[in-house]
C-alpha cells in the first residue's frame, strides 16, 4: 500500500514527517504523512507544472477554503494546507480501509444489506459536500474507503481547481473516471450537485454488480452508452435497482437528492461490522503495516527537529484567516469597483472622442475585466461548433450581403465572400499569434503577425488549453488591398462573431452521434499505437480533429469528413498470424502510407464521415509494407473503439 520515498523527495512538509507513498495520478502525488500529534494524514502535493498554468493557483485556493469547510462523518476532513508552497499541497484526515474498487475485486460485489449501508454513508457525504458550495465532480470507487466504522469519501472539490485546463481532450487525460461520469460531464456541460448523484447511482451499481453499467470496449464507447443507452442493471437486486435506477436518469433535474435518497434509505441499523469478514480482515491487516512503518526506526525523521514552536508554521485556523483576508467578499468588491469607477470618469471624458474609433474592438462599452463569456469553450465545445451556421448572418455590414453564402470546409471551418473579401472562420490552433490586449464582448482578441499577403488574421481566444487552439477569422481580399483596410474588416468580423457566439452557439446537425465530438488522441488504444511508432509518447492535437504521435514513426490520425480512396492495392503481404496488408508500387517507394476507413457513410446530402490514419518515416526503409501493416492495424483499431452506428 505505501511505497517508499524515492532519493531526492522532502523528509518533511510542513509540519508532518513523510512516511511513504500512497499513489499519484494526473493533479499530483499522495503522500502519508505522520503530524506532531500522532495522526496519520494524506497529503496532497501539486504537480509542478500545474503550478504555472493560468488561473490554476487562485481555483486552487478557493477550492482549498471551501473544502476546509466540509465536516461529517462520512468524509476525511481536510486539517493543513500551503497554497504558497513552492510545491502546494493540501493534507487531510488519512482513514485507514480498503477502497471499494479493490474490494469488489478482491472481495466480490456487496450483498445488497451492505449496499444499503454504503448509500446512507455516499448520500450523507455528498450532502455535507454539496452544503458548502462543492460538487465532488470525481466520486468513483477508488475514491470510496471502506473503514472500519462505515464509508468515507476522499478527494471531494479537488477538481474543480483544473477544471478549466481542457483536459477532457487534451492527450486523452480527463477529469472524472469516464466510467462514473454523468451525462453532462461527458459533454463537457455545465454540472450541478446532480452530476454527484448520477456517480452515485454508478458506484452502488458497480459495488453491487462488479462493473460499471456504463462500461464498453473503449473510452469512446463508455463515454457514449453513458449519453446515449440506459445502464445495465440485469444483474441487480430489485431492491438495488429499485434505488440507483433514478439516479442514473440522463436529465439531472430528474434525479434525487442526497436528502432525497436519505430519506427513501431510512436510518441506518445498528452494526458491529459493516463489510464482509475478508474486508475487514484486510483492515486489519493494513493497521498492522502502518502501526510497523510508525515505529519503524529506519523511517524518515528530521534529528533534532521542533515540531511544535514557531518554526511549526501557523495554525489551521490561522492558514483559513489569511486565507480569506485575501479573498475579498462581494461587498468588498463592490466597493473597490464604485470607487474605481469614480476615479476613472474623468478620464472617460478626456478619452471619448478616441474610443469612438474603436468600438469594434472594445465590446461595445461593456467592461473590460468581465470574464471571457468563451471561456468554457474547451476542444470539446470547439468540435462541436457549426461555424457555417454562426455566419449565417453577414459579419461585415459595410461589405453588404454575401456573394457567396458560407460554405462548409470541413467541421469546425467555414468560407464566405462579400464585397470582393473573402471571409474564412476556422476553430484551430493560434501558435505565433499574440495579445492584442484588447477584447470584444468580454473576448480577449488576438492577432497574427505572420499572416499571409494580402490577409489578416483575428483569433478569439477560448479556454487555456496545451497547445491553444482560437476561433480564428481570416480576412483576404481578391483584389490587392490595403494593410489597414483588411484589418478593419477582420476586426469587424471578430467582433460580430464574438457577439453571435455568446449569444447562441450554434451546433453540428447530430453532432452527439458524429464521428466529430471525438478527442482524435483519445480514440486509439496505446498498445497499438506502440507497435508502430516505438517508444511510446503522447499524441498532440495537430488540428482539431487531428492528432499526431511523433516518435521513430510518425503516426497522424485525421476525423473528417473525406472521399476515402478506393485504389486496388495489387500487392499482397502475408506476415502470420492475421496479419496481412495489401500495398501498391507507389507506397513500395514512399517514406508514407495511409489508410481510409468510412464511419458514416453519406446521407442526405452530407458527406462521408471518414478515419484516416498516415504512418510516415524518415525514409522508405527495408520494409515500407509494415508502415501500411501499422496503419491498417491502427485504423482497425479506432474503428472498434468507436461506438457503433447504424448504417
Amino acid at each position: 500500500m505505501v511505497t517508499q520515498l524515492q532519493p531526492g523527495d522532502p523528509d518533511r512538509i510542513g509540519r508532518y514527517r513523510l512516511l511513504g507513498q500512497l499513489g499519484a495520478g494526473g493533479m499530483g502525488r499522495v503522500l502519508l504523512g505522520v503530524g506532531p500529534d500522532g495522526r496519520l494524514v494524506a497529503i496532497k502535493q501539486v504537480h509542478a507544472h500545474l503550478i504555472t498554468e493560468e488561473d490554476f493557483l487562485p481555483r486552487f485556493r478557493r477550492e482549498v477554503q471551501t473544502s476546509a469547510r466540509v465536516s461529517g462523518a462520512f468524509t476525511a476532513a481536510v486539517i493543513d494546507f500551503d497554497i504558497d508552497s513552492e510545491t502546494p499541497w493540501l493534507a487531510s484526515i488519512f482513514v485507514p480501509g480498503m477502497p471499494l474498487d479493490k474490494a469488489v475485486q478482491d472481495c466480490g460485489p456487496l450483498p445488497s444489506a451492505q449496499v444499503r449501508s454504503l448509500a446512507i454513508g455516499l448520500a450523507s457525504a455528498l450532502r455535507a459536500i454539496h452544503g458548502v458550495g462543492l460538487i465532488h465532480r470525481d466520486l468513483k470507487p477508488a475514491n470510496v474507503i471502506l473503514a472500519e466504522d462505515g464509508p468515507r469519501v476522499i478527494d471531494f472539490g479537488i477538481a474543480r481547481a483544473v477544471e478549466g485546463r481542457s483536459e477532457l481532450t487534451h492527450t486523452g487525460s480527463i477529469i472524472g473516471s469516464p466510467a462514473f461520469m454523468s451525462p453532462e460531464q461527458a459533454q463537457s456541460e455545465a454540472l450541478t450537485p446532480a452530476s454527484d448523484v448520477f456517480s452515485l447511482g454508478a458506484v452502488l451499481a458497480m459495488a453491487a454488480g462488479g462493473k460499471s453499467p456504463f462500461a464498453g470496449s473503449s473510452l469512446p464507447h463508455t463515454l457514449y452508452n453513458i449519453v446515449h443507452t440506459q445502464p445495465d442493471l440485469s444483474g441487480l437486486l430489485p431492491e438495488v435497482r429499485h434505488l440507483v435506477e433514478p439516479c442514473l436518469r440522463k436529465d439531472p433535474k430528474t434525479r434525487p437528492t442526497p436528502a432525497g435518497i436519505l430519506d427513501f434509505l431510512g436510518p441506518l441499523p445498528p452494526q458491529a461490522y459493516p463489510w464482509s469478514a475478508a474486508v475487514h480482515e484486510a483492515i486489519r491487516a493494513q493497521g498492522a503495516e502502518l502501526s510497523a512503518l510508525l515505529t519503524d526506526p529506519e523511517a524518515t525523521q528530521i534529528v533534532g527537529a521542533d515540531t511544535t514552536g514557531p518554526g511549526a508554521g501557523p495554525s489551521f485556523d490561522e492558514k483559513l484567516r489569511q486565507l480569506e483576508a485575501r479573498s475579498p467578499n462581494r461587498s468588498d468588491r463592490r466597493k473597490q469597483k464604485r470607487a474605481l469607477i469614480g476615479a476613472l470618469m474623468g478620464v472617460v471624458v478626456l478619452l471619448g472622442a478616441a474610443v469612438t474609433g474603436a468600438v469594434a474592438l472594445s465590446g461595445g462599452g461593456s467592461n473590460p475585466d468581465r470574464p471571457n463569456p468563451l471561456a468554457g469553450f474547451n476542444m470539446t465545445k470547439l468540435r462541436s461548433i457549426d461555424v457555417c451556421a454562426a455566419m449565417n448572418d453577414p459579419l461585415v455590414d459595410s461589405l453588404g450581403e454575401w456573394e457567396r453564402k458560407p460554405v462548409f470546409g470541413d467541421w469546425g471551418s467555414c468560407n464566405a465572400t462579400a464585397g470582393g473579401y473573402s471571409i474564412t472562420v476556422a476553430a484551430e490552433r493560434i501558435d505565433g499569434f499574440r495579445d492584442s490586449s484588447r477584447k470584444v464582448s468580454g473576448v480577449p482578441v488576438l492577432e497574427n503577425p505572420a499572416a499571409a499577403n494580402n490577409q489578416c488574421d483575428r483569433a478569439l481566444l477560448p479556454a487555456a488549453a496545451d497547445p491553444q487552439f482560437g476561433i480564428v477569422v481570416r480576412v483576404g481580399a481578391t483584389h490587392q488591398g490595403s494593410a489597414d483596410e483588411l484589418c478593419r474588416i477582420s476586426d469587424e468580423a471578430a467582433a460580430a462573431l464574438a457577439r453571435n457566439l455568446t449569444v447562441k452557439v450554434p451546433q453540428l446537425q447530430n453532432f452527439r452521434g458524429s464521428l466529430a465530438r471525438h478527442d482524435p488522441c483519445a480514440v486509439v488504444d496505446t498498445i497499438t499505437l506502440k507497435l508502430s511508432i516505438g517508444e511510446l509518447v503522447h499524441g498532440t492535437p495537430d488540428l482539431l480533429h487531428t492528432c499526431k504521435w511523433i516518435s521513430a514513426n510518425t503516426v497522424t490520425v485525421y476525423l473528417w469528413t473525406h472521399t476515402p480512396s478506393n485504389e486496388q492495392k495489387p500487392i499482397h503481404f502475408d506476415f502470420g498470424g492475421g496479419n496481412v496488408v495489401d500495398v501498391d508500387e507507389a507506397e513500395m517507394k514512399s517514406t508514407s502510407c495511409t489508410r481510409d476507413g468510412v464511419y458514416r457513410p453519406a446521407t442526405d446530402g452530407r458527406p462521408s464521415e471518414v478515419v484516416t490514419v498516415s504512418v510516415a518515416g524518415s525514409s522508405v526503409g527495408e520494409h515500407p509494407e509494415l508502415r501500411c501493416l501499422g496503419a491498417r492495424q491502427i485504423l482497425q483499431n479506432i474503428l472498434d473503439n468507436l461506438p457503433k452506428v447504424s448504417r
